[in-house]
């Protein structure tokens, strides 16, 4: 299990160009300033894992309520409509990434992983994408 604190973060939001669910656009450094802090689970469903992440959203989502967080899933590199087949069922709100811009904003290697974001979008922790681990979470 890996938790890490963000001592040298990446820089904040920036003005990444994300879609929400039904294509609209929206800006990343708006959408965390409206919605932050945010637990962002950043996910593609070819990734090893994926699975499971989406198994565990309903729980994942009560315990960021219980940190005081918003839950967010970032589908990354892969078409809209690949990302809507695989959250369709995640009953959680999610945007579009369809290039990975994320990834490399927050230097992103591994997927799914969860990360924890202020509301001026910078990262204050990432974690394995678990319930267990965001209850652990000390901010």
């Amino acid at each position: 299990m890996a938790i890490a604190l963000a001592a040298a973060a990446p820089t904040g939001a920036g003005d990444l160009a994300l879609s929400a669910a039904d294509g609209s656009s929206v800006r990343w450094s708006e959408w965390v300033a409206a919605n932050g802090p945010a637990a962002v689970l950043v996910w593609a469903s070819w990734a090893p894992g994926a699975p499971a992440a989406v198994d565990g959203l309903p729980e994942l989502a009560e315990a960021a309520r219980s940190q005081g967080l918003k839950l967010v899933v970032v589908d990354v590199q892969e078409e809209l409509e690949a990302a809507r087949r695989g959250l369709e069922r995640a009953r959680v709100p999610w945007l579009h990434d369809r290039h990975g811009a994320i990834l490399k904003q927050y230097r992103l290697i591994e997927l799914p992983i969860l990360l924890v974001v202020g509301q001026d979008g910078r990262e204050l922790a990432r974690m394995d994408p678990s319930a267990e681990s965001l209850r652990r979470l000390e901010r």
